[in-house]
């Protein structure tokens, strides 16, 4: 049987056993099992995260192959919370995921069932801003989210604590959800999805670097900026 020792020797030596252990008790929320969620949820699992629930009411279909790594031909038609939790389950055993099969909706029984697994924080992985601020309102001031978003070859990220830092409704109050698909390149996704897993790792350890800061990567000239949001 493989070990946690050796599954993570490399990790180990990059970030010591202390934080491998930490992460091994962490439960992460990953909300939306798209593009980003994908590439998060992957991450999390390599990384050592204990404990993943994905959530998530999709159905895996052709446009998802060009951006979603933990589909193939072979998933289309399927639950993409299901798929994904097989897929990921086949990495590695140190890691237990929760396939929550939902709809994101202001609904007491479902934010009730999401706190009965007491996870550290949430991996905002959404691609429209009204689950985003239904989201939010799971947080506490003992949790985190990491949020990220992205378009064409442009994406975005920030954490946000409550009273800490501004809110995603307060970040962008005037916001409209898209009517048809947003432009997606596989890219932006893999680049932001990595750097989501980073900083969901970053807060799991007590040291984010984007409390009020907006993160911006813009890969059609290789742009990296951060703008202080207070």
């Amino acid at each position: 049987m493989v070990t946690f020792d050796e599954i993570f020797s490399r990790n180990i030596l990059a970030w010591g056993e202390e934080k491998q252990q930490r992460l091994a008790e962490a439960c992460i929320l990953v909300a939306g099992v798209g593009g980003l969620g994908c590439t998060v949820a992957e991450i999390l699992v390599r990384s050592g995260v204990g404990t993943l629930i994905l959530i998530d009411n999709g159905i895996v279909d052709e446009p998802d192959l060009n951006r979603q790594i933990l589909y193939t031909l072979d998933d289309l038609g399927k639950v993409k919370v299901e798929a994904a939790a097989e897929k990921l389950s086949r990495i590695h055993a140190q890691s237990t995921i929760i396939p929550v099969n939902s709809r994101i909706v202001a609904d007491p029984a479902l934010f009730d069932r999401l706190r009965h697994y007491n996870f550290h924080g949430i991996a905002d992985c959404l691609d429209n801003f009204s689950s985003r601020f239904i989201v939010e309102e799971l947080l506490n001031e003992e949790l985190f989210l990491v949020h990220g978003g992205v378009q064409n070859d442009y994406g975005q990220m920030t954490t946000v604590k409550k009273n800490v830092t501004r809110t995603l409704k307060a970040l962008y109050p005037n916001v409209e959800d898209a009517h048809s698909p947003l432009p997606v390149c596989p890219q932006i996704v893999a680049c932001v999805g990595s750097m989501m897993a980073h900083e969901v790792v970053n807060n799991l350890w007590n040291t984010p670097q984007l409390l009020n800061i907006l993160f911006i990567i813009e890969l059609s000239d290789f742009t990296f900026s951060k703008i202080q949001l207070r």
